[in-house]
């Protein structure tokens, strides 16, 4: 054979195999959930691409019965020019620099969308490796099961996050605020209420048999709240929740007026270990934004107010025009 035309065939057997490879690794790198996320987002390359990662397997098998065909002609091509050590030296040497190395390290810092240059050649892949692939994959995915999913945990996707907000910002779209958010809603399920309740001991609460009066209304709304806890002494002596008294209610009401006239008899209570979750989840079923913190004995240890939940899953504290300067 001439040599010119062994060189070129030669040079076309190791591109194909360059090709071949860096498939391979940069096809099986990316998880089909990852192609079927992005999918549902608009990406087209992505879409197509799912269409070939989908089963892995049968993938990688025609993948490699094309690298390991190309490669084994290009062995015996060297082989019959060149005799068989140097041949063995000659095609070790460029088959791991230029059709695993180079291809690989391409494929890998490209990303997933300079793979579409190559669907054709997928294409002819999956129709001419067919009878040998669709059985052997088979019996591999019986063996081996079906690829498993990719499954973060809460914590990994809190990490996931904060490294997209910090060093991604500009081509993912999160930044630091929405990476504090995200953490807080990840995390705020495994907060118990007694971790961000007001204690009992710095509740204001009103007397139902209270007045309201200029000096009081005045004082309440130096504190500044909207809402305050309304108790009772029963015939035990014991004090008790009854209900919750409303500033905006107290507006139209002609001064002095009896606490017992304006205040809602509806007050609501959560255990002390409940996470935020499931008191957030009660806080919009009841339409109530003040809930009674209970201890296992029932007792009331104090409140927690859906303002508490949102500061824990904005990781911030909400302050406004009445709290006092840090």
């Amino acid at each position: 054979m001439n040599v010119s035309v062994t060189t070129l065939i030669a040079l076309l057997l190791l591109a194909f195999g360059a090709i071949f490879s860096g498939l391979n690794i940069g096809l099986m790198m990316i998880r089909p959930a990852e192609l079927k996320r992005k999918a549902a987002h608009g990406d087209a390359v992505a879409a197509e691409l799912y269409r070939y990662r989908k089963d892995g397997t049968y993938l990688i098998v025609c993948v490699l019965l094309g690298n390991v065909a190309v490669i084994s002609t290009l062995s015996l091509l060297l082989e019959s020019v060149a005799g068989g050590l140097l041949a063995g030296v000659i095609t070790t040497l460029t088959v791991t620099i230029f059709a695993e190395i180079i291809p690989q390290t391409i494929f890998v810092r490209k990303g997933y969308r300079f793979n579409r240059h190559f669907f054709w050649l997928l294409n002819i892949l999956f129709f001419l490796f067919w009878p040998i692939a669709r059985p052997l994959t088979a019996l591999l995915n019986h063996i081996l099961g079906e690829e498993l999913p990719t499954i973060f945990t809460r914590e990994e996707l809190t990490h996931l996050v904060d490294e997209h907000a910090k060093e991604h910002s500009a081509s993912s779209g999160i930044d630091i605020d929405e990476s504090r958010i995200v953490r807080g809603a990840l995390e705020y399920s495994r907060v118990p209420a007694k971790d961000v309740m007001t204690p009992l001991a710095e509740v204001t609460s009103i007397e139902s048999d209270d007045i309201i009066d200029m000096p009081l209304l005045s004082r309440l709304k130096r504190l500044g709240h909207s809402r305050f806890p309304v108790t009772e002494i029963g015939h035990d002596n014991q004090k008790r929740y009854v209900g919750i008294l409303y500033m905006k209610d107290i507006l139209g009401e002609e001064l002095p007026v009896p606490v017992a006239h304006v205040y809602r008899d509806r007050i609501f209570d959560v255990p002390s270990d409940s996470p935020l979750d499931t008191v957030l989840s009660r806080f919009i079923q009841t339409k109530s934004h003040l809930f009674l913190v209970q201890d296992d004995d029932d007792s009331v240890v104090g409140i927690i107010t859906i303002e508490d939940v949102i500061e824990k899953i904005l990781n911030r504290e909400i302050n406004d025009e009445f709290d006092p300067a840090n």
